[in-house]
């Protein structure tokens, strides 16, 4: 799935399951007859604040979207400016055709902001799957769910390893209980439990569209 079309379903998601989200988007598109490979970020920015608003409002009174649904249209309004104004070379695909990206800034979190840091927290916990979120840094510990906290020492040494060694990413393992993804989040650690049947692909993805203010270590 393109990476519009995944932010897209994150946006959504805030207000309905993401099968709903994905769902709704299908829906949009075929009574626009739109192809996502074929549409531009003007075409997206229209298509966002147009015809899938339209489609949400049918089975819920949004009157206001989202911060994160504002933040996405503003992104591609943004994009579609861009791509106005500045010609950038298209990238090529097997076949010689030229296809545009669109590339879109991550979900900046200022970790000097308790509540900032609480937002994140909340966020994480909420996902389908998760049993416990951890934001560890210098000088503070946020943890939901039942289980988190305990983890923390344990999970604070992986990651001190891990960064002692060659910069990571992320890292996987599974226990007993379930399954454990920890990602370096600028100077400290954001971390997640989740049960054994969770999707770590949709996870990955979540974990992954937040970044520190700043950018990463």
């Amino acid at each position: 799935m393109p990476q519009v079309e995944r932010l897209i379903i994150e946006a959504l998601s805030e207000y309905i399951s993401p099968a709903a989200a994905q769902n709704l988007l299908n829906r949009a598109l075929r009574r626009t007859d739109k192809h996502p490979g074929a549409m531009s970020p003007r075409d997206w920015a229209a298509f966002v604040s147009g015809p899938l608003l339209e489609e949400l409002r049918k089975i819920l009174p949004v009157r206001t979207p989202s911060k994160k649904f504002l933040s996405l249209l503003q992104n591609l309004e943004s994009s579609a400016s861009e791509q106005k104004g500045t010609p950038q070379g298209p990238e090529k695909t097997g076949r010689g055709e030229a296809v545009k990206t669109i590339e879109m800034p991550h979900w900046q979190v200022d970790l000097q902001d308790e509540r900032a840091r609480e937002q994140l927290a909340r966020d994480l916990a909420r996902e389908d799957g998760v049993s416990g979120v951890l934001l560890r840094g210098d000088g503070f510990s946020e943890a939901r769910l039942p289980g988190a906290e305990e983890l923390a020492p344990i999970l604070a040494v992986v990651d001190n390893l891990l960064r002692k060694g060659k910069s990571y990413k992320i890292f996987y393992s599974v226990f007993q209980e379930g399954q454990v993804l920890i990602r370096p989040f600028g100077s400290a650690l954001v971390a997640i439990v989740t049960k054994r049947g969770a999707n770590l692909g949709r996870l990955l993805h979540v974990l992954n569209s937040f970044e520190a203010k700043g950018g990463q270590v």
